[in-house]
């Protein structure tokens, strides 16, 4: 390998991937990083932050772009979607065409391809998944009602095609306000504090026992980190790859009622709604909030991240109650809402 190895890192405008790029370069800035921006306006945003990028314009959908990326890369983040196969199959088909050898893809997936409610929604589950033990399992699962399956299938097919390393990285619910150029907010989150701020009373599904797991989100760059940095070493050092190369990402788990329950409480404290009360609402009530309701608030996703503990991974972020106050005070910012009575630190 030479000494400046080059990683190419899609997503770099996203919440996942703009956090991450911080954190590589300032623990490899001996890396040549290229990165795929959408258009000029994005590049300019970039490259401010970031001067010492190389800036790729265009986006996923642009397979010939993909191709030719990939055959220039040591290694590939893909943290731009989950749910793209023809960008991603394309990347592989470019990383094959990387000489002396192949390079390696590492895709970001989501844990919510275990979403499960055997005791109904609101309810928990006592079903975890491993990525070790539980490996086979998770990857036969069926397209219908697994969410990112379809692109975890065309994953493994494709390294096999095309003889790519590839490691598919599962995280669950993501928190902590991001420190991207762009985009710096998750999903479920900032969707649950959206909507408890525009009915102004927190709610959650039913019973709101059901579990998910949490990753801050420096934890989680830190793990795309660690992984490529193992995909630099001989043989792709001590990670696991292809058929074996999938990884949960979790640091903890929580109820969704429970954060329902916090989140109202730090609302009502701060002024922002009259009550910290929170109100039981049926699946259909939710999903008129939020489409993917059901999904995102109201079932289970429990796993454990054995692979990367075995490769050193340690979380050192906060914890998700931690992360609320900033999460509530960035949502707060980004939707306008009255923010005079806010006292926690934005």
């Amino acid at each position: 390998m030479s000494s400046s190895p080059r990683i190419f890192v899609t997503g770099v405008s996203g919440y996942v991937g703009g956090h991450m790029m911080g954190r590589l370069l300032e623990k490899h800035p001996e890396w040549h990083v290229a990165a795929l921006v959408r258009n000029e306006k994005q590049k300019e945003t970039v490259l401010a932050r970031w001067p010492q990028l190389e800036a790729v314009v265009g986006d996923l959908d642009n397979s010939a772009l993909m191709i030719q990326e990939g055959s220039k890369a040591d290694v590939v983040l893909q943290t731009a979607s989950a749910d793209h196969i023809e960008g991603v199959v394309s990347l592989i088909q470019g990383l094959s065409q990387k000489q002396p050898h192949p390079g390696y893809l590492i895709h970001i997936g989501g844990s919510g391809i275990l979403h499960d409610t055997p005791n109904g929604f609101g309810q928990p589950s006592d079903k975890i998944y491993h990525d070790t033990t539980d490996l086979g399992e998770i990857t036969s699962f069926p397209v219908e009602g697994h969410v990112h399956r379809d692109v975890d299938m065309a994953i493994l097919d494709a390294q096999k095609k095309f003889h790519v390393p590839t490691a598919i990285v599962s995280p669950p619910q993501i928190h902590s306000v991001g420190k991207g150029p762009i985009k710096t907010r998750s999903i479920q989150i900032p969707a649950l504090i959206k909507a408890t701020l525009e009915r102004g009373k927190g709610f959650q599904i039913l019973e709101g026992k059901n579990i998910w797991d949490h990753v801050h989100i420096d934890d989680l760059s830190d793990a795309f980190i660690l992984l490529a940095e193992e995909a630099l070493k001989p043989n792709g050092g001590n990670a696991q790859w292809g058929d074996e190369g999938y990884y949960f990402a979790e640091a903890g788990e929580f109820k969704w009622g429970e954060v329902s329950a916090a989140i109202a409480k730090i609302m009502a404290d701060e002024g922002l709604i009259e009550t910290s009360d929170v109100d039981k609402l049926s699946v259909a009530e939710a999903a008129a909030l939020h489409p993917w309701a059901p999904l995102i608030w109201g079932g289970n996703a429990r796993s454990r991240s054995d692979r990367l503990h075995g490769l050193g991974w340690k979380p050192h972020g906060a914890g998700l109650i931690e992360s609320l106050p900033s999460m509530i005070a960035e949502e707060v910012k980004t939707s306008g809402a009255p923010s005079s009575k806010l006292t926690f630190d934005k």
